[in-house]
């Protein structure tokens, strides 16, 4: 029997050093969170950063926080929903950096979840629309510039939430499952290509907005009452059971999801694409 050529290509072993030396990472979702704490170890491992967000204000601190650590990074704001901002970041990104090697989307909306006999569709579509739209108008940006050079690396920031059905998050996990098919899908197109496509799936994590309640509304918390309970459910009450049911019994850190992340975008990770791996604590 003849064997086609698939032998693996011949690579030394990484040496010691950074792990991202002189590669152009797109993070979007930087103003804050997972994002901003990817975007800072990989400067850290030797990237030139794009910070992509809708808050300027706190894109540019981060990246005056990168400078003064003597990092290359750039703010660039705009919307995944809107394709044509994302166009005109991605050209200010050209006019500083060459094109993003790397694309790590951090992007996440969660507000309004709520059971779906009281789902609004307005807020169902608005949730699919930020968190996987968005994921895919920023992949069909740079997808055809890696096939080209025939080389890079894509991680979704997806969810727990995309590996198991949680109540009074049916809009949030099917956004989140659809974010796991489009890593799988896109990494089975582009592999050929050079170009490797993982997802990330944290569990609760350890971020400001995690503490706040009012950041997933009021509405999430009614509905989680009305419908599963108790009655007096709060919301400590709900994140301190949570992490309970973890095998490790504590939030994750969001230095633990970037060191993975820039793991999977690194040339250790060279022979994984088409992952969905959990980030969660044992949940």
């Amino acid at each position: 029997m003849e064997y086609p050529n698939i032998s693996a290509p011949s690579h030394a072993a990484p040496a010691p050093g950074p792990l991202l030396p002189d590669r152009t990472l797109l993070v979007a979702g930087a103003s804050g969170g997972i994002g901003a704490q990817i975007a800072r170890l990989a400067v850290a491992q030797g990237a030139r950063v794009v910070l992509l967000g809708r808050d300027a204000e706190r894109l540019e601190g981060l990246r005056k926080e990168l400078a003064g650590h003597g990092g290359e990074a750039i703010a660039a704001v705009a919307d995944v929903c809107d394709a044509e901002s994302l166009r005109l970041a991605l050209e200010r990104c050209r006019d500083h950096f060459p094109p993003p090697d790397l694309l790590v989307t951090s992007v996440v909306y969660g507000q309004r979840q709520v059971f779906l006999c009281e789902q609004e569709e307005e807020d169902w579509v608005h949730t699919i629309d930020v968190n996987l739209n968005g994921a895919f108008r920023l992949c069909r940006r740079v997808v055809p510039e890696m096939m080209r050079r025939r080389s890079g690396g894509i991680v979704l920031i997806s969810s727990v939430a995309g590996t198991r059905g949680l109540p009074s998050n049916t809009a949030y996990c099917a956004s989140k499952f659809g974010l796991n098919g489009l890593a799988k899908a896109l990494a089975a197109e582009v592999g050929p290509f050079g170009v490797r496509v993982n997802a990330v799936c944290p569990g609760l994590t350890d971020t400001q907005l995690l503490l706040r309640e009012d950041a997933y509304g009021q509405d999430f918390m009614d509905s989680l009452r009305r419908h599963h309970g108790p009655p007096d459910l709060t919301w400590a009450r709900y994140v301190n059971r949570a992490v309970r049911n973890t095998a490790i019994r504590r939030l994750v850190r969001p230095e633990e999801v970037a060191w993975l992340t820039v793991f999977l975008l690194s040339d250790l990770s060279s022979g994984m694409t088409g992952q969905t791996i959990g980030i969660d604590g044992g949940s």
